[in-house]
């Protein structure tokens, strides 16, 4: 009878080799995902970079036999955009707009996204756009106004509004400036006062 003797030592060595072939494989495989990912960070700060400087014209590719696509130009920021505030929100961590055309806005600060009503238009500068397609906001202005809520009439005055760095009541008829602890507890609207220039 004949006998089988299993060497568990050549075994084991295979099986370290296999691990220690893997284990390197793997480490490649890292190193050369985070050479990619350098790279191409690199390219899209490049962009960034001259997306900053001024261009005279929109580079457009040509279009060949074997591509279909033509390259777009590359947005220059910061631009000014209008917009009418469908509905607002705090997703995610930002201050959001939705607009009524179909626009997703990240807003910079909460007192600016605090003063979008749904229905009223506003400027804003646009300094970039997230990875998701929504555009980042700043510097957000009042064009025009629908009160919102709804006014109902008979209306109840005064009316307290913050413009251009001060605070204004109108009482109706006329609009007088007031100090910041007068409208403590009061609703404020962003924007210009009505008889403005009367003050």
């Amino acid at each position: 009878m004949s006998q089988v003797v299993i060497e568990t030592d050549s075994i084991k060595k295979g099986v370290l080799y296999f691990f220690a072939i893997v284990g390197i494989a793997i480490i490649g495989c890292w190193i050369g995902m985070g050479i990619v990912d350098h790279y191409i960070s690199e390219e899209v700060q490049q962009a960034v970079a001259s997306a900053s400087t001024p261009v005279t014209a929109p580079v457009i590719a040509p279009v060949t036999a074997s591509t279909s696509t033509v390259a777009s130009p590359v947005q220059q920021y910061p631009y000014i955009i209008e917009f009418t505030v469908l509905s607002t929100t705090i997703a995610n961590g930002h201050y959001t707009v939705f607009t009524t055309a179909g626009q997703t806005l990240y807003i910079s600060d909460f007192s600016s996204w605090n003063s979008c009503y749904p229905q009223n238009t506003y400027s804003a500068t646009i300094t970039g756009v997230e990875v998701n397609g929504a555009l980042d906001a700043s510097a957000v202005n009042l064009i025009y106004r629908i009160y919102y809520p709804p006014v109902t009439y008979p209306v109840s005055y005064p009316w307290y509004y913050y413009y251009s760095g001060m605070y204004y009541r109108y009482d109706g008829l006329r609009t007088t400036q007031v100090a910041s602890n007068q409208v403590t507890g009061q609703r404020v609207i962003n924007g210009q006062p009505p008889n403005w220039n009367r003050v």
